[in-house]
């Protein structure tokens, strides 16, 4: 072997044993605790349940994020029945690990059940909007930090997006989800949440900025904005784009949250492929840790084993930092290896 091969091999067994080292003596969780980042993830009701994920979720994460039983049609799915049980035992088990939890969301165009879908008149849908907000958020008063108040509100040409919403509400659905989302929590952060809303000069991230711009000066109660970030690994990440994204919310007085961070691939995995996902992993990691206004850097999920992924996005799939065996990857390294740098 030449000299300079057995040199590079040396060095990236040092690397390893490092990174191996700082992962035994730290954890995420803890990284992020002293960079005061909520560094999350969403989870399912059997991920608490389930001794080896449980203990997983409370040793690396200090956020939570439920991601389908508080959507209406699971949380509601008819007038009369409420369905707290599993929402309820997730804030048990964040409140029991010391943890935060986001709440996410009331205002969709999605998972909603018929009765909500089949909305007609303005009255009714204020009653039935405002009914939902104050319900949950006045159960989980103290307990939620931050929610969702509604989500991908912006469609992809840069319109609002057609909903139940503003058919039967009108333009100002908004300033009365997010004015009654104040009125039954005052201290809880109110978001606005989105996907492809993150690089300036983008037809919807500009759109969405106009809109919560707006929002902020009319003085609806807004906290900050989400950025979903469901990204492909193969595109890299427009790392001047999103920051200047980031600054322009900034000057708003708004938080950015990056609520939804998953980085997919186009199977089947390779080195390469991998090696794509860890750089963008690492990009927005950079970007979230470098502006003072972001505040949460949220996982869509946490194992392969139960991603959205593969259903939504065909033959794509190993999007997240833990594979189906809820073994640390190569993501998982390089991100508490960045929480731990200097």
């Amino acid at each position: 072997m030449k000299s300079e091969h057995l040199l590079a091999l040396i060095g990236l067994v040092l690397a390893v044993l490092v990174v191996a080292g700082c992962a035994g003596a730290k954890t995420t969780r803890k990284a992020a605790d002293k960079r005061g980042l909520a560094y999350g993830t969403a989870i399912q009701p059997g991920d608490i349940l389930w001794p080896e994920s449980a203990q997983l979720l409370a040793q690396d994460f200090n956020t939570l994020v439920p991601e389908n039983v508080m959507k209406w049609g699971l949380l509601r799915p008819t007038k009369t029945f409420w369905n707290w049980s599993d929402l309820d035992k997730m804030v048990d088990f964040a409140e029991k690990n010391g943890m935060k939890m986001r709440g996410h969301t009331f205002v969709w165009h999605s998972q909603n059940p018929p009765y909500v879908n089949s909305l007609k008149t303005r009255d009714e849908a204020i009653a039935l909007m405002t009914e939902q907000i104050t319900e949950v958020m006045t159960r989980y008063k103290g307990r939620i930090a931050e929610y969702d108040v509604a989500n991908e509100v912006v469609a992809d040409n840069g319109t609002m997006r057609d909903t139940v919403w503003l058919k039967a509400i009108g333009s100002d659905y908004l300033d009365i989800a997010f004015r009654t989302a104040r009125a039954a929590d005052p201290a809880a952060k109110l978001i606005l949440n989105d996907y492809s809303n993150e690089y300036a000069g983008d037809v919807k991230a500009d759109a969405f900025y106009n809109l919560a711009k707006d929002l902020k000066e009319r003085g609806v109660p807004i906290d900050g904005v989400g950025f979903q970030l469901h990204i492909e690994a193969q595109w890299p990440v427009r790392k001047d784009a999103l920051v200047a994204n980031i600054r322009r919310f900034a000057e708003l007085g708004l938080a950015v949250s990056f609520t939804e961070v998953d980085v997919r691939i186009k199977m089947p995995v390779t080195p390469e492929k991998e090696a794509e996902q860890v750089r963008a992993y690492r990009d927005l990691l950079d970007a979230a840790l470098g502006e003072p206004n972001v505040k949460s850097f949220i996982l869509w999920g946490y194992t392969d084993k139960q991603s959205w992924v593969p259903s939504f996005f065909g033959g794509y799939g190993s999007a997240l930092i833990y594979d189906t065996e809820l073994k640390p990857k190569a993501a998982y390294r390089a991100i508490l290896q960045r929480l731990l740098a200097k």
